[in-house]
């Protein structure tokens, strides 16, 4: 199925290209947004209906603290190891699963994916759609 992603900055270029050649949408943040802040490329994320992708922890904290509403769906990846020959067959294989990413916080780790559903909200203050 093909998907509809925005990248953080600190997503593998090698994996955007790959999700790319296998037919999906992928704006990548190092491409378009360099230096944005979390806020922006969530907000950009949310505007353009994309599942956000990202290694930063702090996509939690602006949905779940700050009640800041959720993109489409959000993917935390915590690895041990962000060495690329070690990271890029895990990220595959992530993909190759096709999860449902939709309404979902989903955080991946070597060992176990967790998925909780995202709330939906309409604005960045936690109202319910």
């Amino acid at each position: 199925m093909n998907m509809r992603y925005l990248a953080n900055e600190n997503f593998p270029a090698t994996i955007v290209s790959w999700l790319r050649d296998q037919g999906n949408d992928v704006v990548h943040a190092a491409e378009t947004m360099v230096a944005a802040s979390d806020e922006e490329v969530l907000r950009v994320a949310r505007e353009q209906n994309r599942v956000l992708l990202t290694f930063d922890r702090d996509f939690g904290e602006l949905i779940y603290r700050q009640q800041q509403a959720p993109a489409r769906g959000i993917v935390l990846f915590r690895l041990r190891h962000h060495r690329s020959s070690l990271m890029l067959p895990f990220l595959r294989d992530f993909f190759y699963a096709e999860l449902m990413l939709d309404g979902f916080f989903t955080v991946a780790s070597a060992n176990h994916v967790r998925q909780i559903p995202l709330a939906r909200r309409t604005n960045g203050k936690g109202d319910n759609a």
